[in-house]
């Protein structure tokens, strides 16, 4: 049974669902509908779920998943599509010189870290179901303006708007699936989430494509300027359907797709596995954020995750574009999108993964390795253009460390809602703003085809990765052994079943 610590348990009761059963009419089997029993039999609900709660979660996943993974689709779609411009027309006819390419994705980035904490914080006061389809809205605005520009100067306005409005939008969904989902439901429904990147990114290059061949001198407008146009609908699109669909936070307004009674499960269900998100900032959230080692270790893991992805993005279409006797324009703009495949593979494999171990650092550690093999190949280097390519490929297995860091940290910080959102938030923030000023000097578009240094930067930063991943599996087991030695120490690290304080 769960002991009273500060006033709320410090430990759970045996089960996930006992906590409910009174209160609420659980159904049968016989009551859930196709589609819950399929995915009961694949292993998406746990099979002793009680019916009236995987219809729950299916609603959760309906409102929180769909459009977060749309939200998540259209950001790298946009964000992608730059790059894919620049390969396909707009350094020439804007007049792009040297390294400007990388002062312009460090534009962005500057914009989109500087703001994601203190819109994080925000998302802890205000209805996040209308804060993050509002910012939606503005970056899909600012997309639509770079269909238009004429000079250099104007790309770095609106890619300034886009990175302040896409701030907070893949932390601020994150804080919302922490606050609805128990933690051993994480994990696979962040890397559902997660995969939405390189799924944007896979279908920025087809449709770049597409409109390079199709769309090209239509109305006077170069195929480029389509790209950014077609991205601008999407996004607007799906800003409109968030303001209906997504749902607040479970301590606030009931969401339009619950009913009362499951919007009270839904909050019964949560009790001593996760705290309730506050709905305000306590004066002592630094004091707790930075005097535990969550902050530390999870913010560093997350900055060498943003360093290590780097060779097979913008470098791997820039290295492709160096060689155009080779690779013509629609090449350049589809290879790319086999390190997509690999990344939703892998980072769905690697969720599902750590739920049914209950366990995120072995698909991290695990998934590091083939990004290790593919860094010291590209350091070799001289071993061809097919041995090259796999390299550059292999690396997008960094994929999985995004949602399995991610998710680890959720589950870690599940006993205090603000912590979480604070240090989530960091996480992106000071891992993007690091890694933005890196990729400057690491992969300068005038270093294309090859980067010495930046490639040897990776080398390091893919080895000290490995130790950061056993390091914070140290420090959990730690703290696990120290609440209470009746405990499963390993479950408890993963945070799977213990709730604590929610402030010191």
């Amino acid at each position: 049974m769960a002991t009273v610590k500060g006033g709320l348990s410090d430990t759970v009761e045996p089960t996930e669902n006992s906590s409910i059963e009174q209160d609420v009419d659980l159904g049968t089997n016989k009551d859930e509908n196709f589609w819950i029993r399929f995915m009961t039999f694949v292993g998406w609900y746990p099979s002793d779920m009680p019916s009236s709660e995987k219809l729950l979660v299916l609603k959760l996943d309906l409102s929180i998943l769909v459009f977060g993974c749309l939200s998540f689709f259209t950001k790298y779609l946009d964000q992608q599509s730059l790059t894919n411009a620049y390969v396909s027309g707009m350094r020439e006819e804007i007049g792009l010189l040297g390294n400007e390419l990388n002062y312009i994705t460090a534009t962005f980035w500057a914009s989109y870290c500087t703001a994601m904490i203190p819109a994080c914080y925000f998302l802890t006061r205000y209805r996040a179901n209308v804060i993050l389809p509002a910012l939606e809205l503005g970056w899909g605005l600012a997309t639509f303006g770079l269909a238009w520009v004429k000079n250099v100067e104007a790309i770095y306005a609106m890619r300034f708007f886009v990175g302040l409005f896409e701030c907070c939008s893949f932390t601020g969904t994150i804080y919302i699936m922490g606050s609805w989902y128990k933690p051993r439901e994480v994990g696979r429904r962040i890397a559902l989430f997660f995969i939405s990147s390189p799924g944007g990114t896979m279908f920025a290059g087809y449709l770049q494509a597409a409109a390079y061949k199709n769309l090209n001198g239509v109305h006077g407008l170069s195929g480029w300027r389509w790209l950014f146009i077609i991205d601008a609908v999407i996004t607007l699109s799906i800003a409109v359907f968030g303001f209906v669909i997504l749902p607040d936070v479970p301590s606030r307004k009931k969401p339009i797709a619950l009913t009362p009674t499951e919007h009270s499960l839904a909050q019964k269900r949560l009790q001593s596995l996760t705290a309730p998100p506050q709905l305000q900032l306590s004066r002592s959230i630094f004091k707790r954020v930075l005097g535990r080692w969550h902050f530390y270790a999870f913010v560093t893991l997350w900055t060498m995750l943003d360093l290590n992805i780097q060779p097979a993005g913008q470098p791997f279409s820039l290295y492709l574009k160096s060689f155009p006797e080779r690779y013509s324009i629609v090449q350049v703009n589809t290879l790319p999108t086999v390190v997509s495949a690999i990344n939703i593979v892998s980072a769905l494999i690697a969720g599902i993964t750590a739920d049914k171990l209950g366990k995120f650092w072995v698909p991290a550690l695990v998934t590091s390795v083939p990004v290790l093999v593919g860094i010291i190949l590209l350091n070799v280097w001289h071993i061809g253009f097919g041995g090259r390519m796999a390299a550059f490929m292999l690396t997008g297995f960094m994929a999985p460390l995004s949602p399995m860091s991610m998710g680890w940290a959720t589950v870690i910080m599940a006993n205090d809602a603000e912590e979480r959102a604070v240090v989530t938030a960091s996480m992106n923030a000071i891992g993007q703003g690091i890694a933005a000023g890196a990729q400057v000097a690491q992969f300068p578009a005038t270093g294309a085809p090859r980067w010495i240094k930046g490639f040897r930067s990776c080398l390091g930063t893919t080895i000290a990765q490995f130790v950061v991943i056993l390091t914070i599996l140290y420090l959990s087991r730690r703290d696990a052994g120290r609440k209470s030695p009746k405990i499963d120490v390993e479950a408890e690290a993963e945070g799977v079943q213990t709730v604590g304080n929610v402030k010191e």
